[in-house]
């Protein structure tokens, strides 16, 4: 099952963004395995604020 980017921007075209990303990554991630390069990605990520 894969997972759905949502995003909450007001901007219509910063809606588009994450599933653009999604999109560039497989098509990365097809593109390494076809030429034999090692393909490196992040599962997930965390943000946090740090305090001073």
């Amino acid at each position: 099952m894969k997972s759905v980017a949502v995003s909450h921007l007001k901007d219509p075209d910063l809606q588009k963004v994450p599933q653009a990303l999604l999109r560039a990554a497989e098509k990365a991630r097809q593109l390494a395995e076809q030429t034999g390069t090692p393909f490196v990605s992040r599962k997930t990520s965390t943000t946090g604020k740090q305090s001073k």
